[in-house]
């Protein structure tokens, strides 16, 4: 459902567009034990629902006959929820939401599209420095009635991770012209949303039987003696959990980015149709100008699920220059 709108004379234009998408037999990865000599299957596993709202505005500043100047805005904002599991795959109930795990993801009903299914990091021990993690406490009967911290990776218990999707996503952009000269620039943003920094739990893992790897920075602030209140466990040679996946690695996949900016100039007809052309511009035009995020260096365009494609694929700067010539 949606509308679009013209106001001011003409100078502001908008539109207003709410949607909803049902997905039914969604196909999907299903694990099992690889006891099984396989370690798992595709199977029509349930419903999934997509709604949301998203606006556009477009505003002349200046409109006039040789100058004009524009700015525009959009944005997103979407939810989306698993309405429906197969029963013969609702193998767990993790608090609270029944349905399976699968790899890093838990897929529950009630629950959105790759929700994280991690253990979760409990800081280092002030004494030690060793790395902690969290783990339930039960009684006789299995029932939860607690939490404490386990020094044991495997004795860690696994918990429901943040939404990865984003909050509100969009673009913002201006354009100007005047008298055959033209600047235009586009942006793209996304606010909030969780994805988990592979590369920095790389980067983070202490030596072992192997040697020549980098490190981040980050591993001068680890625990020490003199420096027990860090949240980074103790730097020590072959420690095998010491960045170990958790939600310690879970980070903002808030962002920013310039994506292009082109300016050109078009020279007079009059001077152009002496030589039988219509028109000719020279232009020069930048992509992916400039990036910022909410973890320096971390890159989490291109994805929802989490996990962003940018370790294998990095959007590049280009730049161009050109003329075009219409005859």
């Amino acid at each position: 459902l949606g509308t679009e709108f013209t106001l001011l004379k003409g100078r502001l234009d908008g539109s207003l567009e709410w949607f909803y998408r049902k997905t039914s037999d969604m196909l999907f990865f299903f694990s099992v034990a690889p006891s099984n000599g396989y370690n798992g299957f595709y199977d029509n596993v349930g419903d999934m629902v997509n709604h949301g709202v998203e606006f556009a505005l477009s505003y002349k500043l200046i409109d006039r006959q040789d100058l004009t100047w524009s700015v525009d805005v959009n944005a997103t904002r979407v939810r989306n929820a698993i309405t429906k599991l197969h029963e013969q795959h609702k193998s767990a109930k993790v608090e609270g939401y029944e349905g399976y795990s699968s790899g890093t993801y838990f897929y529950g009903v009630g629950l959105p599209l790759y929700t994280r299914y991690l253990k979760s990091y409990a800081g280092p021990d002030p004494e030690t420095g060793e790395s902690r993690w969290w783990k339930d406490v039960t009684d006789s009967a299995g029932n939860v009635t607690g939490r404490e911290t386990t020094k044991e990776y495997s004795q860690a218990t696994y918990y429901l991770g943040n939404n990865p999707i984003p909050e509100l996503y969009g673009g913002l952009g201006t354009s100007f012209s005047w008298k055959g000269f033209d600047f235009a620039i586009q942006t793209s943003y996304q606010l909030g949303g969780k994805s988990y920094d592979s590369g920095y739990a790389s980067l983070m893992t202490p030596p072992g039987s192997s040697v020549g790897y980098n490190f981040h920075r980050d591993v001068l602030k680890a625990w020490t003696a003199d420096h027990p209140d860090s949240n980074i466990p103790r730097w020590q040679f072959n420690d095998v959990n010491g960045a170990s996946q958790s939600d310690r690695f879970i980070t903002s996949a808030s962002y920013f980015n310039i994506e292009n900016v082109n300016m050109g100039y078009t020279l007079p007809a009059r001077w152009v149709s002496k030589v039988s052309i219509l028109s000719l511009q020279i232009y020069a035009a930048c992509d992916n100008v400039w990036y910022w995020s909410a973890r320096k260096g971390f890159d989490p365009r291109g994805s929802f699920s989490g996990n962003p494609s940018t370790a294998s694929f990095v959007p590049v700067r280009t730049l161009s220059l050109g003329v075009n010539v219409k005859f």
